[in-house]
């Protein structure tokens, strides 16, 4: 193979992989409309006054990304109708799809760099230790945070410490270390890749206040149950926190988080939850934790129960003819499948029938016959075999020989992804 062959072979193989995720990544963001509209309705009715199920819920995006090779986009009416178009352009304008890829990948090099700058900026802060566990300091009145999936680290404004007595402390950091604990941070890298991934539906972005405030709301319900202080105690802790950020923010002109009227709003909201705090029990949490991961299992082995494989087996069988000029194809699998067959090694035809089948649709040329193989979905990508039919043969069983097209390194790559 010379090198231009090659180049030729990478460039459509990364043309074609392009395609085939693409498809699938606009199906999933497409079906995350719907998804983020249910999730939406349950949290402002059903689930509006609980906490741990109204949080849950926010699984149901996982199962969309497992989306993308449902059955239903190629063997239902309504589905045809409503995504074929969306394949076709895809399939026609390989540009548009390389245009998907790059937007996505400048947003997750986007929000990955954020991440990276915050790391650099927190790596560089002063360490304290507060009953053993190692924090970082920063001179801007901000309220703590926690960063990292792996390695997290709690930052703490240097305000705080210098105003708060040393059981506050605790209990703010309390805060900060079940965040990590319960692999909230986790969570919300999760989200940034399913941003990243469906970037083309703009609610995600709005879902990502939303998500978080459900998250706040879990951590504040089970701070105050570990620190078992009372609901009252740990709410005015939230409002002193806001005074004391508010007024070192005024005092230095810096725009902090509680200047805003959003943020101010959003200690509101969490004060209403903290009020209305109601002892849970530990048994209901974590079987709704379990009960949530087996709804979405469940969902995600249904979904691959109902999609295609990473690659199909092609049984259907259609031939076509060639004059010269022109192709005619015959399509009728379910038809050819009651006049051919074939094994490893020969294409068994029943003379008389197919003969009849060609002279019944007006066959003309050279006849071919196109059979098994391999599809990654239906009308893209794949292999088939084929062999030329003579009709000189008197048997009734004509048999074919023919040679299974030895696959490359392209096809082979194709069939694992």
């Amino acid at each position: 193979m010379t090198i231009q062959k090659f180049l030729d072979s990478g460039i459509q193989f990364f043309n074609l992989c392009t395609v085939y995720y693409v498809i699938q990544l606009v199906r999933c963001a497409t079906i995350s409309f719907i998804v983020f509209g249910l999730v939406f309705f349950l949290r402002k009715t059903v689930l509006k006054n609980t906490i741990f199920l109204k949080a849950a819920i926010w699984g149901l995006f996982i199962p969309v990304l497992f989306m993308g090779k449902m059955k239903f986009f190629y063997e239902n009416k309504i589905g045809i109708k409503i995504f074929s178009w969306c394949t076709k352009i895809c399939m026609d304008r390989i540009w548009l799809c390389w245009l998907y890829v790059c937007f996505l990948f400048v947003y997750a090099i986007f929000l990955s760099d954020k991440r990276r700058k915050l790391k650099k900026l927190v790596a560089g802060m002063e360490k304290r230790k507060i009953d053993s566990t190692v924090i970082y300091v920063t001179k801007v009145s901000v309220t703590p945070f926690t960063i990292g999936v792996f390695r997290p680290k709690i930052v703490m404004p240097e305000i705080i410490l210098e105003s708060y007595q040393i059981k506050e402390i605790q209990t703010i950091l309390l805060h900060e270390k079940i965040h990590i604990q319960l692999g909230h941070l986790l969570f919300y890298y999760l989200w940034d890749i399913l941003q990243v991934l469906l970037w083309i539906n703009p609610l995600l972005r709005i879902g990502t206040k939303l998500f978080r405030e459900d998250i706040e709301e879990i951590c504040d319900l089970v701070t105050i149950r570990r620190s078992k202080e009372r609901a009252y105690t740990y709410g005015q802790l939230l409002l002193k926190s806001m005074r004391i950020l508010q007024t070192e923010s005024e005092k230095f002109n810096m725009f902090a988080t509680f200047i805003e009227d959003r943020e101010y709003q959003n200690i509101q909201r969490r004060i209403k939850k903290i009020v209305q705090y109601r002892p849970y029990k530990r048994i209901t949490v974590v079987n709704t934790l379990v009960a949530t991961m087996i709804c979405v299992m469940g969902i995600i082995t249904w979904i691959q129960n109902i999609s295609y494989h990473r690659y199909n087996e092609n049984d259907n069988i259609f031939t076509y003819g060639y004059d010269g000029k022109d192709i005619t194809f015959f399509n009728n699998s379910d038809v050819l499948h009651q006049m051919i067959s074939y094994d490893d090694n020969y294409v068994y035809i029943d003379r008389e029938a197919f003969e009849n089948f060609l002279y019944t649709n007006n066959a003309a040329g050279e006849i071919f016959i196109v059979f098994g193989g391999f599809y990654k979905l239906p009308g893209f990508v794949g292999i088939g075999y084929s062999c030329f039919y003579r009709s000189e043969s008197e048997d009734k069983i004509v048999l074919i020989p023919y040679e299974k097209p030895i696959e490359n390194w392209m096809m082979t790559l194709i069939k694992i992804l």
